[in-house]
């Protein structure tokens, strides 16, 4: 940039001289025509308006209005300036010709380079530096504009102001301006420098400040400071030691690196080394990071990255996580991006606690995109030390993003992440995943081998997932577990309490331990299907108890009741009304319904159905699953061809050890006696032992007589 801007300034320079002659300061012809005498060989011409401000003091000095060098080929001006105040030092009158004071106002400059990389206003630059050199001592812009434009980029440079003094055996520069252009961000630049003519490295103290607004980090802000030196030959500014540092309002990023040896030129950049130490706070994470790429160049508009690395270290108060990724960056043109050799490691603990890790990857793969925000990811490797491969396409436009993919996982352990004495989310996650997916979504097909939860493992577990910032959906769900499969649905609203619901068809599944994971009872025994459709609020197993709602139909068939022993009951309980649980105890059963109806997290009027050999039983019942009890009242039925006596029983208590009673208010209605009471419970209970026993021996005979050869 300083060469395009200081060539076009030579041009200035070698004119001011043609026209600030001191014999012909007054006269315009005179200046017109050593001005277009200099560019005559060019295809130029120069134009001028005749009215010309002269003054004498504080030195002599003539003012030309709408000055322009206009191309007599393709008729349009390569410059024009709104103003030129050539002020000449007094001494000019008495020996070498001094130009105190060069200052242009709202100059605009085109500059263009050609497929042969020559610029437009190359010949009258070389005519310049050929000629004799004129003495400055200020040199002044105010309001001027470049623009540039070669085979691939429209640039400019506008509202540039610069100052050069000459200090004797150096010069000071001031520059500041706004450069931007076609496919990159506008930059606030400013530069001050000092120039040394003599020395190895001529330019000493560069300062450069940018300041800009980038997408993902806010508004930011970056300073460079070293020495340099141009090398003709390359058309390369090469610089010694280079400090650096960048700042960006957004999560509080903070930047500083040192470099060596960098070289830049117009459309070329190459860095052999680049360092950096970062820190930044995002939530409650405090970040600290390092940085570092090797033989970093752009040329053509391509920028490579040969080798990139980032080792960073996340803290709160809960986790420690250590994160690095690196790579090869290459853009492919001014548009596209690729990361080959993508590399991604992970490790996640927690802090003041037991060790519990997780977030443990080693991954590794690429990911290419454009500067209009879509991209590819693709990754293969360990998610917790279990292989697991990553597809996911990025697609972006100014109403909304998309995100399309699959997730395989050969397992997964959520047990890690469930741990109940730290939060995996963060407080506000709810506002993050509403901020997060206002303008996106996102679609995968996600399957994992083997999942294994707090409470249960699901195999072949596959869905297709659906997240936007109001909902998110597994639709279907599919999975085998307990022996058995099992496919439907879950929703989940990001509302204020988080809603939720679930449709689930159960098939052929082991349902002692499927029952007791999901509900927590723990009687029941036997293989079966079930069907739920449930929906609630909240976050933690409370709320969603609390809230629950829905219905539930339970059938299992060939098992056992655990805890109670209806034969022993009839047997032995001549007058007692009460059983207490036994843990050794079984009813045999060829099938047992449930039908559960729950609101905010209470049955009421659940109907119970069990077939045996010899009896069945039905009832109704209440349960409050919070508090994880029961109360039913069932009649238990002996099956005789001609006559049927009801016994009817009391189930309540807690889940794990209810109580079994008989019901002797309802047994005893319409008697008055004690003994009249005690005598119709004896005989009912025996009769029905009776019953039950000849059932019993009749069902064993015709099992063995099934046995015989």
């Amino acid at each position: 940039m300083k060469l395009l801007v200081f060539g076009c300034l030579s041009i200035f320079l070698l004119l001011a001289i043609d026209m600030a002659v001191l014999h012909y300061l007054f006269n315009a012809k005179e200046i017109n025509k050593r001005a277009n005498e200099f560019v005559a060989d060019s295809g130029r011409q120069v134009f001028f308006d005749a009215d010309i401000s002269r003054s004498m003091f504080p030195r002599p000095t003539v003012t030309l209005h709408q000055v322009q060098v206009k191309n007599v080929a393709s008729k349009k001006n390569d410059i024009n300036v709104g103003e030129m105040k050539i002020g000449l030092g007094w001494q000019s009158f008495f020996g070498r010709m001094t130009i105190e004071k060069l200052q242009l106002n709202d100059a605009s400059i085109n500059l263009v380079r050609g497929s042969n990389g020559q610029w437009n206003l190359a010949d009258l630059w070389q005519k310049a530096y050929s000629g004799k050199r004129l003495h400055i001592n200020r040199l002044i812009l105010e309001n001027a504009k470049f623009n540039i434009q070669d085979d691939q980029n429209l640039q400019y440079i506008k509202q540039m102001n610069l100052q050069w003094r000459n200090l004797g055996s150096s010069s000071a520069l001031q520059l500041e301006g706004i450069l931007g252009g076609q496919d990159m961000q506008t930059l606030h630049c400013k530069l001050n420098a000092v120039y040394h003519p003599h020395a190895v490295m001529q330019w000493k103290d560069v300062n450069l400040e940018i300041d800009t607004k980038v997408s993902v980090l806010g508004e930011s802000n970056g300073q460079w400071h070293f020495d340099a030196r141009w090398l003709p030959q390359q058309q390369l500014l090469q610089t010694a030691a280079v400090q650096w540092q960048w700042h960006s309002q957004r999560n509080q990023l903070h930047v500083t690196g040192n470099g060596q040896n960098w070289q830049v030129g117009w459309a070329k950049l190459f860095l052999p080394q680049l360092n950096g130490v970062a820190t930044a706070q995002i939530g409650d994470n405090a970040i600290n990071a390092t940085v570092s790429a090797t033989n970093t160049s752009w040329l053509q508009n391509h920028w490579f990255l040969p080798q990139f690395q980032i080792d960073s270290g996340w803290q709160s108060h809960l986790f420690q996580t250590a994160l690095t990724v690196s790579g090869q960056l290459s853009w492919l043109d001014m548009r596209h991006w690729k990361i080959d050799n993508f590399s991604v490691n992970s490790h996640q603990d927690t802090v003041n606690a037991l060790p519990n890790s997780r977030f443990i990857s080693d991954l590794s793969g690429s990911v290419q995109g454009d500067d209009a925000g879509n991209g590819q990811l693709n990754l293969q490797g360990q998610f917790d030390n279990q292989p697991v491969s990553i597809s996911l396409d990025y697609q972006h436009d100014k109403q909304q993003a998309n995100i399309n993919g699959s997730i395989h996982l050969a397992q997964l352990n959520l047990r890690p992440y469930a741990d109940s004495s730290t939060s995996l989310l963060p407080p506000d996650w709810q506002q993050l995943w509403y901020r997060w997916f206002k303008k996106r979504s996102l679609t995968a097909q996600l399957s994992i081998d083997s999942l294994l939860t707090p409470t249960i493992v699901v195999n072949q577990f596959k869905t297709q997932l659906s997240l936007n910032a109001r909902t998110l959906n597994l639709d279907p769900i599919s999975l085998n577990m307990y022996g058995g499969n099992t496919d439907g649905l879950l929703q989940v609203t990001n509302s204020n309490p988080l809603s939720w619901k679930a449709r689930q068809h159960v098939r052929g599944v082991q349902m002692k331990s499927f029952l007791q994971d999901t509900f927590g009872l723990h009687n029941l025994d036997g293989e079966g299907d079930a069907d739920f459709d449930f929906h609630g609020t909240g976050v933690n197993r409370q709320q969603w108890l609390s809230s629950l709602s829905g219905q539930a139909d339970i059938h299992i068939r060939q098992g056992v009741w655990n805890g109670i022993d209806i034969n022993n009951i009839l047997q032995n309980s001549d007058s007692q009304t009460t059983v207490a649980y036994n843990e050794t105890s079984q009813t045999p059963f060829r099938y047992i319904r449930l039908q559960i109806p729950l609101s905010n997290g209470n049955t009421r009027s659940s109907r119970m159905e069990l077939h045996a050999d010899n009896f069945d039983i039905k009832g109704t019942g209440d349960v409050k699953w919070l508090k994880q009890q029961m109360d039913y009242n069932v009649l238990i039925a002996t099956r005789r061809a001609q006559q049927q006596t009801l016994l009817p029983l009391r189930i309540n208590g807690t889940f794990t050890r209810p109580s079994f009673s008989i019901d002797y208010q309802k047994l005893t209605a319409g008697l008055h006696t004690s003994q009249q009471k005690q005598n119709s419970l004896r005989q009912t209970l025996q009769q029905q032992w009776l019953w039950l026993n000849q059932g019993s021996s009749a069902s064993a005979e015709h099992h063995e007589t099934v046995r015989q050869p």
